[in-house]
């Protein structure tokens, strides 16, 4: 009888440890799943500061301006090449899009 019991105990303690081993590592996978998503949006960001000093870097070009006048703006006329644009002509467009670059 001393055997049965052992068996049946051990039996058991197999069985909680496997019940507590899928619970902790759902607990992990979910972790897991998180920081995922986290990972994700930090390589957005960055991905978005680089493109942003390349922006910064072509902002003293007048031909990157016209450029991106073209892209941002609908342009009925051509007469307009002496007037010039700014950030503050973008940022009164109100772009979901458009990304700035913090200056100190």
């Amino acid at each position: 009888m001393r055997y049965y019991s052992t068996i049946i105990f051990l039996f058991f303690f197999s069985i909680f440890a496997v019940v507590l081993l899928l619970y902790f590592a759902n607990i992990t996978r979910n972790i897991e799943k998180e920081n995922f998503i986290l990972l994700s949006k930090i390589k957005k960001l960055e991905d978005q500061i680089n493109i942003n000093e390349i922006e910064l870097s072509f902002y003293n070009s007048y031909e990157y301006l016209l450029k991106m006048q073209k892209i941002y703006f609908e342009i009925p006329e051509e007469n307009y090449l002496n007037q010039r644009i700014s950030f503050y002509n973008f940022k009164n467009k109100n772009s979901d899009s458009l990304y700035t670059v913090g200056i100190k």
